[in-house]
């Protein structure tokens, strides 16, 4: 398997001018993705660190639980700008399988929309109590501005 890599941002159009100068009103700019998969680790919170481009919004954050976690009370999933941070979600149950997409607060969408200064995204998942089971894949969906 092969890749091609560049630096960004992407963006696509056709040629519908805006009548500004350099300007395409059907311009849109392509959505990026990265993915890590978080399995436990007996009774300890479990991080993955993601770096985002300076300058992205982050758009979506997906969490596919593949092996509920079976700690003893409950394993939630936090996103921030450091272990256990909140910044971008928080409270995300990882006790069933399945894939749960956050419920965002205002503050954490005002968050994503700009992350310039802070490229570092930290996933962590945190159990109360110890596990023995536990798979998420966690998937950061977001753009890089121009």
């Amino acid at each position: 398997m092969s890749e091609t890599a560049f630096s960004g941002p992407v963006a696509t159009y056709t040629s519908q001018v805006s009548g500004a100068t350099g300007s395409y009103s059907d311009k849109g700019w392509v959505v990026m993705s990265q993915r890590m998969t978080i399995t436990q680790n007996s009774t300890t919170a479990v991080d993955a660190t993601f770096y985002v481009p300076a300058n992205s919004t982050l758009l979506d954050i997906l969490s596919d639980t593949t092996v509920a976690w079976n700690s003893g009370t409950s394993a939630v999933l936090t996103v921030g700008r450091t272990s256990a941070g909140t910044e971008y979600a928080s409270g995300v149950s990882t006790a069933a399988a399945g894939r749960v997409r956050p419920t965002f607060t205002a503050t954490q969408l005002g968050n994503m929309d700009d992350v310039t200064s802070h490229v570092a995204v930290v996933a962590t998942i945190t159990p109360t109590g110890a596990t023995s089971a536990g798979t998420t894949i966690v998937t950061l969906l977001y753009i890089q501005n121009p």
